[in-house]
């Protein structure tokens, strides 16, 4: 017989974790909406010029990580490896930008890429994201970067370092890229190839190179915040004083630039350092050319992705508690060919009522049956037997009380809702 295996780098989410995936989504959603963010889903691939333009043809995902294919109509189609050029690419195509502005919009869903696996690191990885499209106020960064950290506390993530940046615009990047070739040109026969191609194209990446960001002139090289201009550098100053307001502690960190080729100004990563060398769990900043750059009106945009994967990861590392018990409120054990279809009624009859029920397919005995009632944490038991529809009658047991009752066929749903109802009342009160 053959053996079947998931491909590399994906994973089977089985029930009792996706619980926790699920309540994780939850949260993200409950935040979010708090900060008047709607949802947005776009499609899982899209045209792969959308990705060499959004992300940039000279990233690592585009150059070496993207599944890209030919559809039948010979047209290359790339699955989405990030999520904000997609949401950029639907504001201009849908022309979004003549409604109300700024838009603020979230969204969650798979993603891919082919890297080599790690912890918190698959080819199929799930992120979720919020982007703010038309506003370049300060107060917008902050309030992002704000809602990242009310949400990564909000899931049990205590133990944060947040690292910002501003990575100027096109004035201050010319400037920079001058000095940067300048300072780099001794060392590029020692560089690995990927940073000799970006010399030229875009040296700023050479500094968040995996292989040489250890090279003696790579970090000595100079920053792009000792070039910023006038503009730039009092946005960043305003978002750092508004950070201060909000109390959101943070590190200055000249060196980082992040891998998109989008980011400009604002550009901003939480780290949790204990769960290893993937310790960045959410990162974003602004993307002030990006609209523009789809064909779109000159429009600033500012937003932030994380993996869900490696949230998870963080969770477990600050020992968040997450308990997800299997269990329903009414437990229908059947015994006998008579009580089938009875007790398929009485289902049937509760579910429309908004109770979780379950029941025996297997014909097992009684003794086994109850055992699974208590296993599943079930309120209540209703009993059909031969003898209980002779006479009308469905036997209700209390698995908490271990008391029962026979209550006419036509009673029971009212009273189950009864009983659970108190039930709740009594554990809230």
């Amino acid at each position: 017989m053959a053996e079947y295996a998931k491909p590399r780098g994906t994973a089977d989410i089985l029930p009792d974790e996706a619980a926790e995936w699920r309540y994780v989504e939850e949260q993200a959603r409950e935040v979010f909406e708090l900060y008047h963010f709607r949802e947005i889903r776009t499609p899982i691939f899209e045209h792969t010029e959308v990705f060499e333009r959004g992300v940039g043809d000279t990233t690592d995902i585009v150059q070496k990580e993207m599944y890209t294919f030919k559809d039948r109509g010979d047209r290359a189609i790339t699955l989405r490896p990030e999520g904000t050029a997609g949401v950029v690419r639907a504001f201009v195509e849908q022309k979004l930008y003549g409604g109300p502005l700024p838009v603020k919009w979230f969204y969650y869903g798979p993603m891919f890429r082919y890297e080599k696996p790690q912890a918190g690191r698959f080819r199929q990885f799930h992120q979720y994201g919020v982007e703010v499209i038309g506003a370049d106020d300060p107060r917008v960064d902050a309030e992002v970067i704000e809602l990242a950290y009310r949400f990564l506390r909000r899931v049990g993530v205590q133990s944060l370092r947040l690292e910002v940046n501003s990575v100027g615009c096109a004035v201050c990047r010319a400037r920079h890229k001058e000095a940067l070739l300048a300072h780099l040109k001794p060392a590029l026969p020692e560089l690995c190839a990927d940073c000799q191609s970006r010399y030229e194209k875009n040296p700023l990446r050479i500094q968040d190179c995996k292989i040489d960001h250890d090279h003696p002139l790579v970090r000595t090289s100079p920053t792009i915040t000792e070039y910023l201009c006038a503009d730039c550098s009092a946005h960043f100053e305003e978002v750092k004083s508004y950070l201060d307001e909000l109390a959101v502690p943070y590190i200055v960190n000249p060196t980082m630039v992040r891998g998109l080729d989008y980011y400009t100004r604002t550009a901003f990563e939480f780290m949790e350092d204990s769960i290893g060398a993937m310790s960045t769990v959410l990162a974003g900043g602004r993307y002030n050319r990006l609209v523009a750059d789809f064909g779109g009106p000159d429009l600033p945009g500012i937003g932030f992705a994380g993996g869900i994967e490696r949230l998870l990861l963080a969770r477990a590392a600050n020992q968040a508690q997450f308990v997800q018990v299997d269990r329903v409120d009414v437990y229908v054990i059947a015994m006998g060919a008579a009580a089938l279809r009875p007790s398929v009624r009485l289902i049937q009859a509760l579910r429309e009522q908004g109770v979780r029920v379950d029941l025996d397919y297997l014909s097992h005995g009684m003794k086994s049956q109850m055992k699974t009632a208590d296993r599943l944490h079930a309120k209540l038991a209703l009993i059909i037997g031969e003898d209980e529809v002779a006479q009308g009658v469905v036997g209700v047991r209390d698995l908490a009380a271990k008391t029962q009752e026979a209550v006419a066929v036509h009673d029971v749903v009212q009273l189950v809702l009864q009983i659970l109802s108190e039930s709740t009342q009594g554990v809230n009160r």
